[in-house]
């Protein structure tokens, strides 16, 4: 049985992973939505920049943590930028999936740092979203863009890196990411 004091700690805990959780899906789900409005040269491709919010998360709270920001993410951006359960929906958000899954597989060889850890996320969600899309169209030619995803995505993918780690300074700094469990 709990003491007052052990539950009130608890209760405090579950308020301040909700306010974290809560933080971490608005910021990248309004970077999803401002995104939307940066060019890109490849068909209805966006550079990605909402992934290092999902980066933080996968590198500092863990894979679950990665998962729930990342589809949160997903679909509340969809939702604001009109493409919920559209093709480049499905394709985001099983390339987000696969990108949190290789992220923390890698990151638990700790060999890699954030940039590598991100690179590894964006190849990972490029070719998952180049193969989904292949099935939605049901044609292998999307596969000509993966080069180019892939040569345009380390810019992003470096970015994003940077952009994680300056968060995670911000959030220790605060003592804010270690109250995180």
């Amino acid at each position: 049985m709990c003491s007052k004091q052990d539950s009130r700690r608890i209760e405090r805990t579950r308020i301040t992973n909700l306010v974290i959780y809560a933080l971490l899906v608005s910021i990248s789900s309004v970077m999803f939505v401002i995104e939307k409005y940066i060019p890109y040269p490849v068909p209805a491709g966006k550079w990605g920049f909402s992934n290092f919010v999902i980066l933080y998360t996968v590198l500092n709270i863990g894979f679950k943590g990665g998962v729930l920001v990342g589809t949160l993410k997903t679909l509340i951006g969809s939702i604001f930028t009109g493409t919920i359960f559209t093709p480049p929906f499905f394709m985001g958000f099983f390339g987000i999936i696969a990108a949190v899954t290789f992220q923390w597989l890698f990151s638990k060889l700790n060999f890699f740092g954030y940039i590598g850890i991100s690179v590894i996320g964006m190849i990972a969600n490029n070719f998952t979203q180049v193969l989904v899309g292949s099935i939605i169209i049901r044609s292998n030619s999307i596969f000509s863009f993966l080069p180019l995803m892939i040569g345009l995505g380390i810019i992003s993918a470096i970015i994003n890196a940077i952009l994680a780690q300056k968060m995670e300074e911000i959030f220790n700094e605060s003592n804010f990411g270690n109250n995180i469990s």
